[in-house]
């Protein structure tokens, strides 16, 4: 039923697509001269113009989008390198020995043979 209910949702798009499609060529069937810098293009017909700045204006949009993204991918690449790197380096500096804790056995205090030193409070 849902795809029944798809497929007839996208053959009506299709078809209203292509009746704009036809009414806007029949509604701009102007022929013009259109005259550029260089050139001159005589009898053209409207739509065609407006569809090609259509066209244009859309590629130039969507590359402009397209850029973006494509800097935004980069620069979300260079971060996941730094913070894999920085947390690589963490965990190598979690794993050294605490200092004056080299060659002690596991369980054993550094330095056993010392005596403690007791501090009372306000005396030293």
């Amino acid at each position: 039923m849902k795809r029944l209910l798809l497929w007839i949702v996208g053959l009506g798009g299709f078809l209203g697509a292509l009746w704009l499609g036809w009414a806007f060529r029949a509604g701009n069937g102007v022929p013009i001269d259109l005259d550029l810098i260089w050139i001159r293009i005589p009898n053209l017909e409207l739509w065609w113009l407006l569809l090609l700045a259509i066209g244009l204006g859309a590629g130039f949009v969507t590359l402009l989008f397209v850029f973006a993204w494509l800097r935004w991918q980069l620069l979300s690449r260079n971060y996941h390198k730094t913070i894999r790197r920085l947390e690589a380096e963490l965990h190598q500096l979690r794993s050294l020995p605490l200092a004056g804790s080299e060659g002690t056995p596991f369980g054993e205090s550094p330095g056993q043979d010392e005596e403690p030193v007791a501090v009372v409070a306000g005396r030293s």
